[in-house]
């Protein structure tokens, strides 16, 4: 089913239609938390701080990721190029992402998803999976494991930039960023706090990440049909659950495939209109994360 089926050509426009104020409003939040989730570990430095702050940071660099994905879709912003700076320098950038290696990747995500030239096929293809399996994968991201195999990979392709996930020069441009970073934290006087970053970046970001891949495609109707309402899922969310695992709308990833072009901060809308149309009959939509997450389990 294609999105001109169920939605007039009017609405198509009005969703497709981008703006600088709503965008900006979503990198600037995004931007805020961070600070605001260091600032709360620099002021009041105690175990409950800290834990706070690795989830919040978590979920800040997942929603960097995400707005990475928007400016490469060309989606974000209205200008092409505000697009590719935002994209490079200030989402992808901070958590080592290559916006222009992701993108060449993802659009053949979006075409092939669910077979096996789908690049992202590895990140949910394994499931459904049983509970233990479950857990042995959370733990080893907040224990770290799992960056420790990314940053084995990219330390072992970098050499290679065109089968690297992370290019030499996007690479350089994450440490220039991070260390503007640190130094902030530096002049500040609580140059520790960065830690608090990396802690974050190496543990609770992956596992949301994790989340967010499993959400989007893991057992699924039917991975392998051409139709967005059974190859793909939308997972109805709550507060915490978008400032932690689904943040800048990444919870709507049926709508995301109807029409890829169509900004983040449409696609509730977009989830609104295809409701009045009965478009989800027989589609089924998790209330909430945990739900989702017990509907990939055996």
């Amino acid at each position: 089913m294609k999105a001109h089926d169920i939605l007039t050509r009017q609405q198509i426009i009005q969703l497709m239609s981008k703006n600088n104020v709503r965008a900006t409003m979503l990198l600037v939040s995004c931007w805020a938390w961070v600070f605001a989730a260091l600032a709360l570990v620099a002021i009041w430095p105690n175990v409950l701080t800290v834990i706070i702050a690795l989830l919040v940071l978590g979920g800040r660099q997942l929603s960097f990721a995400i707005l990475m994905h928007d400016c490469g879709h060309n989606s974000l912003f209205k200008s092409t190029k505000l697009n590719q700076f935002v994209g490079t320098w200030l989402t992808a950038a901070p958590v080592f992402s290559d916006m222009q290696t992701y993108s060449r990747q993802h659009s053949i995500h979006h075409k092939d998803v669910g077979t096996a030239k789908d690049p992202d096929l590895a990140n949910y293809a394994g499931y459904p999976i049983t509970k233990q399996s479950l857990l042995r994968k959370v733990l080893r991201d907040l224990c770290g494991l799992t960056a420790f195999k990314f940053w084995f990979y990219i330390l072992k392709t970098r050499t290679n930039s065109q089968n690297s996930m992370v290019t030499n020069t996007a690479l350089s441009r994450g440490l220039a960023v991070n260390l503007a970073l640190f130094l902030v934290c530096y002049l500040l006087n609580v140059a520790w706090v960065y830690l608090v970053w990396l802690l974050a970046y190496n543990t609770t970001y992956f596992l949301f990440l994790r989340i967010r891949h499993v959400g989007e495609h893991a057992a699924v109707p039917n991975p392998t049909s051409k139709d967005m309402f059974e190859n793909t899922r939308t997972t109805l969310s709550s507060w915490w659950e978008r400032l932690l695992v689904c943040p800048v709308y990444v919870n709507y990833h049926i709508e995301h495939h109807l029409l890829p072009s169509v900004p983040p901060y449409n696609l509730k809308k977009m989830h609104h209109w295809l409701m009045a149309e009965d478009a989800y009959k027989g589609t089924p939509l998790p209330s909430g994360y945990i739900a989702m997450l017990r509907g990939v389990l055996v």
